[in-house]
């Protein structure tokens, strides 16, 4: 970032001689000079007296001649060219490019209804450095060079030269001119405003530095504070300037700002789709939210769903709004959310009231294998509600069972499955009090894998026959107990006592039971509340040690249970095991449920049967997963991608990469296709990362190899909170940017007064020079050897001593 640029050369020359430097010097050499001449002299004043004039002239001559020559090499005379160079005076100009830059530049007119025909400050930015004559007017004194930064400064932009007096290019004189529109697009997800001026004054300080001019809108979200790079920028003597862009008014703004929803669905099932609204200056009014759809596969215009009225809380504090959608045709459904105060205001930013959520509605049916060591009330009454359910296909093994028997199911087992493919057809395994001892040892891993690696969903309802069994043989039996989200008791010294109890107990509903629509059983809200404190309840429940660390405990066992309790046995609970979820159910007397209500029978098990299958579900294929870290990324962030996938022999399918489709949110393809690397880890498993670059919903989809299925999943790239916490210019964050360092803050409008504040700053330095000795000649040393030579040889001839 240092570079610097060499204007105007200019070089002189001059001759230089070593002459003596003080008093001494002087008067040792005149005393040195004057003997060797006064000897000379003399010398031959007395040689020379019977010598012709003309030899009496010469061979002192020659002497005095010789001397001057070697006067001359002690003088050392030389030539000195030196070579000047100009260095600019500088300017660093630093553009904010975080993403609040996407709101308007100004307040909107008090006379508008609409902030539409408010440019943003991003665009005014781009017009004061491309279309005005403000880069111009600085590069008449300084050397200009432009940075971007978000929460890093950017590489420079440009370095633009000082232009001659008089001349006017707005253009970067490099081959490839910078399209300013693209260079200072706002992406970023949070500002380090004094960090990267800190950075900066750092690392461009230097005397010919005039200053640092910051255009922002004073957001300071991350990093180090202003103050800190004030302290820098003062320490250094660099000169900051601010021009601050945006309205300055207290914001009046309504936000969508996050929508959830599933993105798979089963075809006819209701799901919610919960919509999170909140508002600046609009604390206790009424908004309007509006559910608006459009039918798989048609790009029609949305038409209205439903609509709700609430009201909005404090500044900045979201209200949740819930609308139930059952889908009534397969495929991808777009569902567009949007939000309307009910009184007409203007608002600071319009753009964020609507948000567009898909889900994916699938028709197929839920494949449960029920499991069951004998044929409770329970097993007979599930078996044969599923059986007429359109969305569940039973497959049942019976262990009690003998040959020829008839059972209310699609398929009858008389073996616990075996093999792959015979077991991971299933999405749910529900469990009535099996004997798991006379299931082979490579049968339970086949089903721990199942859970773990494939999504697998089982629920588990103890018994009093087999359930004490599991629970005290832990050594033969870990991987099922492991399985549990409970802790089995096994101290039962009233086990026969609670298999012939004739109190019965209600349940007691944990804060998770009571939010979660899986006990909901009434359709009607109000009833559904107070159902399960109105239930008498059952007789029967389970003894248990406590719940798992991580699982969730929907119901205990109320009322006054048996002396050797340590504490009320658990009902209802689940936990998330591997990619799979497992649940259990404490008593085997659901079917009680059915004197109540038959419905409400079928309710609950449908509901935990889909539930349990959750994430085998949403591969919607058998043989394929695929999965996202998270269902909504901030922009500019990874998405990560992870797909699970098996062969048509359900064994973990082993190929060199997958590739996956992306759709951005504008509806293109990202091209190259991107593709999923194998993941080391796990067999069959494939990992890849995404950049979210545009805000909006990015679909990606996977075709199963050998297969024309495709799996998909949606993830939406949302702009960060950080970067919306406050809509309004931050003056003060500027003025204390620029306090004390001898610039000053300004409005983007003002912004030609900054050239007064940044004084030329430019200097002249030596870039070279070259010195040649003018005595270390040939031609003057043979001159003084000559001149001695010739006054010995003449002084020979004419016998002088």
């Amino acid at each position: 970032m240092n570079g610097f640029l060499i204007l105007a050369q200019e070089s002189i020359r001059f001759t230089e001689w070593s002459w003596p430097t003080g008093a001494v010097e002087w008067t040792v050499l005149t005393l040195i000079i004057g003997g060797l001449i006064a000897w000379s002299i003399e010398l031959y004043r007395r040689d020379s007296v019977e010598l012709s004039m003309p030899l009496r002239i010469l061979l002192p001559a020659l002497r005095l001649l010789a001397i001057v020559g070697l006067l001359i090499v002690f003088l050392n005379p030389r030539t000195r060219t030196q070579t000047w160079a100009d260095r600019p005076s500088r300017v660093a100009v630093l553009v904010d490019v975080s993403s609040s830059m996407l709101n308007p530049a100004e307040d909107p007119p008090d006379d508008s209804a609409s902030v539409d025909n408010v440019p943003s400050r991003f665009q005014r930015v781009v017009e004061l450095i491309e279309e005005s004559t403000w880069i111009d007017e600085l590069r008449q004194k300084h050397e200009v060079s432009i940075y971007s930064f978000d929460g890093a400064v950017s590489n420079r932009l440009t370095t633009l030269p000082p232009l001659p007096a008089g001349e006017t290019q707005t253009d970067e004189p490099a081959s490839e001119p910078v399209v300013w529109e693209e260079a200072l697009q706002p992406k970023g997800n949070e500002t380090r405003l004094g960090e990267v001026t800190a950075q900066i004054a750092r690392e461009l300080n230097g005397r010919t530095l005039a200053g640092v001019i910051v255009v922002s809108d004073g957001g300071n979200n991350a990093g180090i504070d202003v103050a800190s790079a004030n302290d820098v920028a003062r320490t250094l003597q660099v000169r900051v300037v601010a021009l601050g862009t945006g309205g300055t008014k207290a914001p009046i703004n309504l936000e969508l700002v996050k929508v959830v929803s599933p993105s798979d669905v089963q075809l006819g099932d209701p799901f919610d789709i919960e919509a999170y609204v909140r508002a600046e200056g609009l604390a206790g009014e009424q908004v309007n939210v509006q559910l608006l759809t459009r039918e798989p596969g048609t790009e029609t215009a949305f038409y209205p769903l439903a609509e709700q009225t609430a009201t909005l809380l404090e500044d900045v504090t979201p209200v949740q709004v819930t609308f139930p959608v059952t889908p009534t045709l397969e495929g991808e459904w777009e569902y567009q959310v949007k939000a309307t105060p009910v009184r007409q205001v203007r608002e600071v930013k319009e753009a964020d009231n609507i948000r567009v959520t898909a889900v994916n509605a699938f028709e197929r049916p839920v494949k449960v294998l029920v499991f069951a060591g004998g044929p409770t009330w329970d097993y007979r009454f599930l078996t044969g509600v599923l059986k007429r359910h359109p969305g569940f296909t039973v497959d049942a093994y019976l262990q009690s069972g003998t040959d020829g028997i008839s059972q209310d199911v699609d398929s009858l087992l008389y073996r616990f499955p075996t093999e792959r493919a015979e077991l991971f057809e299933y999405d749910v395994v529900i469990c009535f009090d099996p004997n798991w001892m006379d299931v082979p040892d490579e049968s339970r891993r086949l089903f721990e894998q199942w859970v773990s690696n494939e999504g697998g969903g089982v629920v588990f309802i103890a018994g009093d026959i087999n359930t004490p069994l599991l629970a005290s043989s832990r050594d033969q039996l870990g991987m099922i107990m492991d399985l549990h989200p409970v802790f089995l008791d096994t101290i039962l010294p009233g086990i026969d006592l609670i298999s012939a109890s004739t109190q019965v107990r209600p349940l007691n509903l944990t804060e998770e039971g009571r939010s979660v629509p899986l006990l909901n059983l009434d359709e009607d809200a109000g009833n559904a509340a107070n159902f399960w404190d109105e239930f008498a309840g059952f007789y029967r429940f389970y003894p248990t040690a406590g719940a798992k660390t991580g699982a969730t405990v929907y119901a205990t066992a109320g009322g006054v249970g048996d002396l050797t309790e340590s504490e009320p046995p658990i009902f209802l609970a689940s936990q998330f095991y591997g990619q799979g979820r497992t649940f259990y159910i404490g008593s085997p007397e659901f079917y009680r449920l059915r004197a109540e209500d038959p419905e409400f029978f079928e309710r609950f098990w449908t509901r935990i049967g889909r539930e349990a299958a959750q994430n085998r579900l949403r591969r919607s294929n058998p043989r394929g997963t695929l999965l996202v870290d998270q269902q909504t990324v901030r922009l500019g962030e990874m998405i990560k991608v992870r797909a699970r996938l098996l062969d048509a022999s359900f064994e973990p399918l082993k190929v060199d990469g997958v590739d996956i489709e992306v759709e951005r949110p504008d509806g293109r393809l990202i091209s190259p296709a991107p593709k999923l690397r194998p993941d080391a880890s796990y067999a069959g498993s494939y990992v890849g990362e995404i950049r979210a670059q545009t805000a909006g919903r990015y679909q990606v989809r996977l075709r199963i190899p050998g297969t024309e299925d495709a799996i998909r999943e949606s993830v939406v790239a949302e702009l960060p909170d950080l970067e919306n916490r406050d809509l309004r210019q931050d003056v003060r964050q500027l003025q204390m940017l620029t306090a004390g360092t001898g610039g000053g803050y300004f409005p983007l409008s003002e912004a030609n007064s900054v050239l007064s504040l940044l004084p030329q700053a430019s200097e002249q330095f030596l870039l070279g020079e070259q010195i040649r000795t003018l005595w270390d000649r040939g031609w003057l040393m043979y001159l003084i050897v000559g001149l001695f030579g010739l006054e010995w040889l003449i002084r020979k001839l004419l016998q002088l001593a």
